[in-house]
């Protein structure tokens, strides 16, 4: 069974010239075409800006950035080998509780930059071109005896 949300008719009238009589007797039919017009779908719309309520916000993501941290972080210290794969786990973990948070058409990228705590300065830099009204950014970074981390969430808005 065919389902169709809405349904209207519209009725145009065809012309139709014979030309078999003469010039004087020319005939003119009148045929009524009905013709249906289907509508399956609304019409798109296309929102080129996230309203004030839907923007992504850098404070309740820093939040949950400095607990996931925290968690993973607090206990351990700084070996080699299991720093591949804490900021791989970091790495996801932020971003699914991110995406609790409930943005709709934002797009994360997580960064999560882990390192041996020597004391020494690290300097870390950003380039991106983006939309400075839609998209924006929240880290935190965590410092232990051994061990510092960054962890950085860019949400760009999904046109």
């Amino acid at each position: 069974m065919e389902n169709i949300q809405s349904k209207s008719s519209v009725a145009s009238e065809e012309t139709v010239q014979e030309s078999h009589y003469g010039p004087e007797e020319e005939k003119v039919e009148k045929k009524l075409v009905n013709v249906e017009i289907l509508d399956d779908a609304p019409a798109p719309v296309y929102q080129i800006r996230p309203h004030l309520h839907e923007k992504f916000k850098p404070m309740s993501a820093k939040e949950v950035i400095h607990t996931v941290l925290f968690d993973q972080l607090s206990e351990k210290t700084y070996n080699a080998q299991d720093a591949i794969q804490w900021t791989k786990d970091i790495a996801d973990i932020i971003r699914e509780k991110i995406k609790e948070l409930n943005f709709n058409r934002y797009k994360y990228i997580v960064n999560v930059v882990l390192g041996q705590q020597y004391g020494a300065g690290v300097k870390m830099g950003t380039r991106c071109i983006w939309d400075a009204e839609a998209d924006t950014y929240a880290y935190d970074s965590f410092l232990n005896d051994t061990i510092f981390c960054v962890a950085t969430v860019y949400a760009v808005y999904y046109y």
